[in-house]
């Protein structure tokens, strides 16, 4: 059956038809078609006839469904409206290669079984605006098909390989993140002068070759190449995807620039080939990488890695190789006031060791991991694993930001790092968490901070303090309690589109304990800190896995040669040793008296404050003793400020924190035997139990200092009532403690 006019379906009317039936739509003038009513057609054949000029044709929103449909242009301008559902294939042919106007029309693939789609000779011929797939069913195409607004798939059962193209002339690409909602293509292009936005998350499935002369707008997809032959991202524009990923064998080429924002993965036996077209790009918000390169994958040819290294205070910073091999000392010296390299004074650098107005080497290994430095010249190679002491800083204070570059091949695989200061070795954040796995007797890790304070301080990171500690690439650090450390592949960080910067690490999801934080201040801007931190797994002892020990030595500087060791500092002493991180187990019987030394760049009036006091349990004394001076100070009340002479080198202060600071227990027992009640009513505190049985219990009241208030009560029963004599204390908050064989609680009431 043919028509040439609209097509209209009343609401009482049937339309039959047959399952051979062809319905020809003739569209023979420039005349808007519309189709009105939901038509069930086997075959919708569109043909063009008559004189010159633009074709529409209307499906209508009450959606028609055919099995097959063909969009036989010829050579006019054609444009379609409405949504037409397909529930086999389609077939588009002819030549034009405009648009009759905006095509919003939607050819949406539904129904299970096999789709097919078969496209023009040439590209971009027969454009339709939007594509929609939500099938169970299987999809191959052949031929060309253009795009100019949307390509959307919300389900899809399979695909199947074939040499198809796709070419997006603008719009969006929209896919989700499982194997049956990804955007699959054979092959895709991207039209000159057009921009395609791939959407959100969406996972844009490559069977073949990305050619991009236009523009990309990446969000947070992930570009995935999924043929298992050779493959190839070209095209005349700079590609700038968000993730990349190989995830099949075979070849895939980068022939043309490539910007990579997150990370780039071989999840496959596959290969990645660079060819020095691929950049990890970097800024003070993100940071690109590779990702975990799984067994028989690989990435060969050059890349070129971005470093943000962060401006701020002129100071010392320990960096590395930023995953590339074959640098030396040139490849990072960039001159007085450069954003693009480090100002560097050395031996045969753009700035000589007497440019800085004195003697001074901006650059210095660490060999032996034990503060005894060497200078680098511009003949000194720069080591993947090695790390080094570089001073960074555009003035005598300040140092600006500087996005530094560099190519090389990259570096993967196991990587032997020998002394006590290293660097991450990859292109990518490695884990210390993972990285103490497979090295024995590594504990903690140390990283010299320039922007903490006026002067610089030692970080130190261990048990998820002061977070759980992630490596950048391009970050050195010593590494404490061993001598050699290796690095595998999958040290690296799971998939991330944080910004892991110079000195940043990620968020803690262990359980860090009880912590509190001491902090030294000083009126020039001097800061350092120090964590004493209550722990479960904790002994008196170093932890491994929860401790470390406190570093002070730096190289030296302009005036004042190293090592350099007169900084404002602070920290805690255990059996002879300081600590940066001082994990105990909690206080249960005992108070915890800690030793804390301070030490000051220059004699004056310091700040001790605590951080982090409101996570210890409320009414337990914090008292911070200055037994020089005989002081007792409350920092609940507040920070301790005092004078410190600049000769001071034994802990002139001690921490006491009161015993049952970390119970967890500031409520009465309640089970299903038993009941436990500490309150206090108009005749004072009191106790109730309520056992199943006979039951002795002692009752104990403390002070915040754990000194015993009463004596303590014995009581016996299934049921009793003790009031506390409490008369003659005056307003505190008072410890309540009621222990049975079996259990202990503890309350905690303020007696007025």
């Amino acid at each position: 059956m043919q028509i040439s006019g609209n097509l209209v379906k009343s609401v009482s009317a049937a339309f039959v038809c047959s399952a051979t039936s062809i319905l020809q739509y003739n569209l023979s003038s420039a005349t808007l078609r519309t189709i009105n009513g939901s038509f069930n057609l086997n075959k919708l054949d569109i043909l063009t006839s008559g004189s010159a000029g633009n074709r529409l044709i209307n499906f209508s929103a009450a959606t028609s469904t055919c099995v097959t449909l063909a969009l036989n242009g010829g050579t006019y301008p054609m444009a379609y409206r409405g949504t037409i559902n397909v529930t086999s294939g389609l077939t588009i042919a002819g030549t034009s290669l405009t648009e009759a106007s905006t095509n919003t029309g939607i050819i949406s693939f539904v129904g299970a079984g096999a789709k097919t789609i078969v496209g023009t000779a040439t590209a971009l011929q027969n454009r339709i605006g939007n594509f929609r797939f939500n099938t169970a069913g299987s999809l191959s195409m052949s031929g060309n098909i253009a795009v100019t607004q949307s390509w959307i798939v919300t389900g899809l059962g399979s695909f199947t390989s074939g040499s198809s193209l796709v070419t997006m002339l603008g719009g969006t690409i929209t896919g989700g993140s499982t194997s049956t909602s990804q955007a699959t293509f054979d092959n895709l292009s991207i039209s000159s002068g057009s921009t395609t936005i791939f959407s959100g998350s969406s996972i844009v499935n490559l069977k073949g070759n990305l050619i991009n002369n236009g523009t990309i707008t990446q969000n947070t997809s992930l570009l995935r190449l999924s043929g298992s032959g050779s493959q190839s991202i070209s095209g005349a524009s700079t590609t700038t995807l968000n993730a990349l990923e190989v995830s099949n064998i075979g070849t895939k080429t980068i022939s043309s620039p490539v910007q990579l924002l997150d990370s780039a993965r071989v999840s496959a036996a596959g290969t990645l080939a660079c060819g020095g077209n691929l950049t990890l790009k970097s800024t003070s918000s993100l940071k690109a990488r590779i990702a975990t390169i799984s067994a028989g994958g690989s990435v060969t040819g050059n890349i070129t890695v971005e470093t943000f290294i962060p401006g701020g205070t002129a100071g010392w910073a320990n960096l590395g190789p930023a995953g590339v091999s074959g640098l030396s000392v040139p490849n990072w010296d960039g001159g007085s006031g450069s954003s693009t390299g480090i100002a560097m004074s050395c031996n045969g650098c753009i700035n000589n060791e007497t440019s800085a107005g004195g003697y001074f080497v901006s650059i210095q290994g660490d060999p032996t991991g034990a503060g005894v430095y060497t200078e680098l010249t511009s003949a000194s190679a720069l080591t993947p694993g090695v790390g080094y002491w570089v001073y960074i800083g555009s003035s005598l204070t300040t140092a600006i930001d500087i996005t530094q570059t560099n190519s090389g091949s990259i570096v993967s695989g196991p990587v032997l790092s020998g002394t006590g200061f290293m660097s991450n070795p990859y292109p990518s954040p490695i884990s210390l968490d993972r990285l103490k796995t497979h090295n024995a007797g590594l504990t903690s890790v140390d990283v010299f901070d320039a922007n903490s304070g006026s002067s610089g301080a030692f970080v130190s990171f261990n048990g998820g303090l002061p977070s759980a500690a992630v490596i950048p690439m391009g970050q050195g650090f010593y590494a404490n309690g061993a001598t050699t450390v290796n690095f595998i592949e999958s040290d690296k960080v799971a998939n991330n589109t944080a910004g892991f910067g110079l000195l940043k690490a990620a968020s803690s999801t262990a359980s860090v304990g009880v912590v509190l934080q001491l902090n030294i201040n000083a009126p020039n801007g001097d800061l350092d800190k120090t964590y004493i931190r209550f722990h479960g797994g904790a002994t008196p002892t170093f932890d491994n896995d929860l401790d470390a020990y406190k570093r002070y030595v730096t190289p030296g500087y302009l005036g004042f040669p190293g090592p350099y060791s007169k900084y404002t500092t602070i920290a805690t002493v255990n059996g002879g040793q300081d600590y940066s991180i001082n994990s105990l187990p909690y206080a249960l019987t005992s108070n915890a008296v800690i030793p804390v030394i301070v030490k000051v760049f220059a004699t004056g009036v310091y700040t001790i404050s605590p951080i982090g006091i409101s996570t210890m349990a409320v009414g337990n004394c914090i008292m911070l003793k200055d037994k020089l001076l005989g002081i007792n100070h409350d920092l609940r009340t507040g920070a301790y400020i005092c004078n410190i002479n600049d000769t001071t080198s034994v802990a002139r202060f001690e921490l006491t924190v009161c015993a049952d600071i970390a119970t967890g227990i500031n409520q009465v027992s309640q089970t299903a035997n038993s009941l436990i009640l500490i309150n206090q009513d108009l005749n004072g505190a009191y106790v109730k139990t309520s056992f199943e049985s006979d039951t002795k219990a002692t009752i104990s009241a403390y002070n915040t200092m754990g000194q015993k208030l009463i004596e303590d009560k014995e009581v016996e029963g299934k049921q009793t009532t003790t009031y506390l004599n409490l008369g003659n204390v005056h307003s505190q908050v008072v410890i309540i403690k009621v222990t049975t064989a079996k259990e202990s609680s503890v309350k905690k009431l303020f007696i007025n």
